[in-house]
């Protein structure tokens, strides 16, 4: 008994000697240990207790680990076994920082030509980092033609996993893979629109996206003559425009890796706004890539757990979309 009073004694003065140095911590080492500490106590598993009787028996233990598996839930998996056999967790454990991301959702400086449409023009966009160079390329080739180019998109913030249950049919924005043209800037005014509709006067050709040299560049545009789409609210109908300078969009885009769905989209109205929208899908190979691979190069572990897309990383790009593989 005397034994085991003294081992008690010197165990509490070392916890005490360690508590106390956390306390009085400067170091960096030192302050990030108080930090995982503090995480690892408000993370602790055994604060609210279990609502299931502990298990009997091995069999028993098994079907929750393979609960976990099924769920698509490896991480808490890994825990529940390191809870078990007593020893250290996986890497990174609960409570540990998780690494930083290799990527991130970028700001791009917008533009935002004068006009009635210009208050509905975001001041800067957002895009997947590795795309914003090449993006930035694209736009500088058309600013030196003259044009200007304003988008709208967003800021890839992760659907909260109670908000439905589930996530957006659509994975591309949060992934930072998807821009869209703001719709107020087309389709309304043919000799004021920044961004249009045409092709060649006369011709059979489908309409492109176009757009306008607001001013002479460095480098000039010849003029043609064009047939565009003017709409409003019920219609859309064809004018023909002479001797206006045009810059096709598309090719600028897709040398950045956007583009528009095949065949594009052509609005019926005002309201149809899918011609604007751009996707970026390089990387992407169907049969391999996982979402949850896309979606760890731009949020934390953490994130994705308590996000919509939580039951969904291990869905499978299909060509067109991920789907549960």
């Amino acid at each position: 008994m005397a034994s085991e009073i003294s081992t008690s004694s010197v165990e509490a003065q070392a916890l005490n000697a360690l508590v106390e140095m956390l306390k009085s911590a400067t170091t960096p080492d030192a302050l990030q240990a108080q930090a995982i500490l503090l995480r690892r106590l408000a993370l602790q598993g055994d604060v609210t207790g279990s609502r299931v009787p502990a298990p009997l028996n091995i069999t028993e233990i098994g079907g929750y680990l393979n609960l976990l598996e099924s769920l698509q839930q490896p991480e808490i998996r890994a825990q529940t076994l390191t809870g078990i056999l007593g020893v250290a967790g996986p890497n990174p454990p609960i409570g540990w920082f998780a690494p930083t991301p290799p990527l991130s959702i970028a700001p791009v400086a917008n533009d935002r030509p004068d006009g009635p449409f210009q208050p509905a023009i975001p001041l800067q966009f957002w895009v997947r980092s590795d795309f914003a160079p090449a993006l930035g390329g694209a736009l500088a080739a058309l600013h030196d033609r003259g044009c200007m180019v304003p988008f709208v998109s967003s800021m890839g913030v992760l659907p909260a996993a109670s908000v439905g249950g589930s996530a957006p049919s659509d994975d591309l924005p949060a992934l930072g893979r998807a821009l869209s043209l703001v719709p107020a800037v087309a389709l309304r005014d043919e000799s004021a629109d920044p961004i249009l509709l045409a092709r060649p006067a006369g011709s059979a050709d489908a309409f492109r996206v176009m757009a306008r040299v607001i001013s002479p560049g460095s480098i000039a545009v010849s003029p043609a003559n064009w047939d565009v789409l003017r709409c409003d609210s019920t219609t859309c109908s064809t004018v023909t425009v002479t001797n206006a300078s045009y810059v096709e969009l598309e090719p600028w885009l897709a040398g950045a890796g956007f583009y528009r769905a095949s065949p594009p989209p052509e609005p019926t109205s005002l309201a149809s706004v899918s011609w604007a929208h751009f996707t970026n899908v390089s990387g992407l190979v169907a049969g391999v890539t996982k979402l949850g691979d896309e979606l760890a190069l731009l949020y934390t572990s953490a994130d994705l757990a308590a996000s919509g897309f939580a039951t969904r990383l291990h869905w499978v790009w299909d060509g067109a979309t991920f789907a549960a593989s």
